[in-house]
């Protein structure tokens, strides 16, 4: 399984990218949304972890953009320190495919591999 984390903090980035590599997953990551849309022109990957506060193109600014390229299948999870109450049903109806609140748990995180690995 390949996976793209967007998110604009390094140190989100590398607790991210260890916890997913524990499942065996190869780790890209980008800095920003535009860089997202750019790496998905060339790259294919099976899930995407979408940071949502992030400067010039926030997450769900992306998320759109992403949905728009033709034939776009990937899923996109919401991965946001945003914990508030009703964060998860709101990006769910926005329409990401999952949602992952900030700091990461290792169960959590299982449960969405194990759903995309499946498909």
């Amino acid at each position: 399984m390949k996976a793209l984390i967007v998110d604009d903090s390094m140190i989100n980035i590398k607790v991210a990218q260890k916890l997913l590599e524990h499942f065996g997953v190869e780790v890209h990551f980008v800095l920003n949304g535009k860089a997202c849309l750019e790496e998905i022109k060339n790259n294919s990957y099976d899930i995407i972890f979408m940071d949502i506060m992030m400067p010039e193109m926030d997450g769900v600014e992306t998320f759109h953009h992403l949905k728009e390229i033709p034939d776009f299948q990937t899923p996109v999870v919401a991965l946001t320190a945003d914990a508030k109450t009703g964060a998860k049903e709101e990006y769910l109806r926005i329409g990401f495919d999952g949602y992952i609140a900030k700091p990461i748990h290792l169960d959590e995180l299982k449960v969405i591999l194990d759903k995309y690995k499946e498909e």
